[in-house]
């Protein structure tokens, strides 16, 4: 359960970093990129690689996370497709998403 938790904010927060600094000088295109080229190395190889070497039985919990994540995915694509700049506002919304899976998972 530690790992759930905690692996998400150990491997993207040094990527945060320097992409919310981006933010505040104005280089909103590579502080995205910066966050994207993190999350699509963790996100889809590392996944892709357990589920293909491990017996992979969805569970409700990956079933709300699955979830979680395409509602996040959604919400980006709005923004992008809006023209809406990476502000703090669309960043909170992500985090609550975090939040109510963090609270799915304790509460289960």
């Amino acid at each position: 359960m530690l790992a759930r938790i905690a692996a998400p904010i150990a491997t993207e927060l040094p990527e945060a970093i320097p992409s919310v600094l981006g933010i505040r000088r104005g280089h909103d295109t590579l502080a995205f990129g910066n966050i994207t080229g993190a999350l699509a190395f963790q996100g889809g190889l590392l996944p892709a690689l357990g589920m293909t070497l491990t017996p992979w039985r969805p569970t409700p919990l990956v079933l709300a996370a699955l979830l979680i994540a395409i509602a996040g995915a959604v919400m980006r694509r709005v923004c992008i497709m809006r023209a809406i700049v990476l502000r703090p506002t669309p960043m909170r919304a992500g985090g609550l998403l975090y939040a109510g899976f963090l609270g799915y998972r304790l509460a289960a």
